[in-house]
């Protein structure tokens, strides 16, 4: 059978997109390195420094070895190797946007003030989540459902994606949304409370951050349920996995490296809001040796 040309076409902006993402992924690590060494490695053993480690150069490692099967150098007209690559890429999304999430999560509980019921709700909330997202990639898992056409010809991993797999992002869309608006509702509470207190930059860096990767998420999500949707017996039905996985990552990363480089020791007023204070400790709880020319101006005792 013939690759018509619509089917070339997909495969052409599939490898693209995987391209620009994986480029982007390695550029913004280049780019941001410098922080990385000052403000993590340098901090203690915490469970952000561990969950960012793992995004970061997990995605670096899983996003190469995708490039290397999309440009043809791994598959070898194997449909054992397609089948276990299924697998894989579906677990390293998992893995990628999960690590993601549990660190907005974190920062959306320290934020809303960790108390216990804001524990739970969040708790219970990222349960029926991740039960959603299971289900979906177990179908997804499903490698006897997997046939890869055209292996011989084209040497990568081309597959028809089932139908309503799309579904499980409906609720990450759902789960992102209530954070960035209790979250947004939260700091503007406390920039009208503390307004004489609160140093401007801590305040720009906290709603900045919170809008911008909630438009990325928002992309993300939308992204790849539009490709699935669109394009489930198209190559192009990859480009949530190529594109909008490393994007993800990448504000997420940002959103953790800007928390980082903020120095604290200077917020020590009874009277700062103890939320944004306890997201503070947990993510830029390091004396920051670099960046001297940030000006906080908190307000001591």
């Amino acid at each position: 059978m013939s690759l018509s040309s619509q089917f070339m076409e997909g495969l052409w902006v599939r490898k693209s997109f995987s391209a620009a993402g994986h480029t982007l992924l390695v550029y913004d690590y280049l780019l941001t390195f410098r922080d990385e060494f000052v403000y993590i490695w340098d901090a203690p053993w915490t469970v952000v420094k561990v969950l960012f480690l793992l995004n970061r150069y997990g995605n670096l490692i899983g996003q190469t070895a995708i490039q290397l099967e999309e440009v043809g150098l791994l598959a070898h007209n194997s449909q054992e190797f397609c089948q276990r690559f299924v697998i894989f890429t579906t677990c390293f999304m998992f893995i990628s946007t999960e690590s993601i999430h549990i660190l907005v999560l974190m920062r959306a509980w320290a934020i809303w003030g960790t108390r216990k019921h804001v524990t739970k709700i969040l708790a219970w909330s990222y349960v029926g989540y991740i039960l959603m997202l299971l289900a979906g990639s177990a179908s997804n898992l499903n490698a006897k459902n997997h046939q890869f056409s055209f292996l011989d010809v084209i040497h990568v991993c081309v597959t028809i994606m089932p139908k309503h797999v799309w579904l499980v992002y409906v609720g990450s869309i759902i789960l992102d949304t209530a954070l960035f608006v209790l979250t947004m509702r939260s700091l503007r509470r406390y920039s009208r409370e503390f307004q004489q207190l609160y140093p401007s930059s801590l305040l720009h860096v906290l709603f900045r951050d919170a809008i911008i990767f909630f438009i990325v998420s928002t992309f993300s999500n939308a992204f790849t349920i539009a490709s699935w949707i669109a394009f489930g017996h198209n190559p192009k039905y990859f480009l949530g996995k190529g594109f909008a996985t490393p994007l993800l990552s990448v504000a997420g990363q940002r959103l953790v490296l800007n928390l980082r480089g903020l120095k604290t020791r200077t917020y020590t007023t009874r009277d700062l809001s103890r939320e944004v204070d306890r997201q503070l400790q947990a993510f830029a709880e390091v004396d920051s040796p670099g960046l001297d020319d940030v000006e906080l101006g908190g307000v001591r005792e």
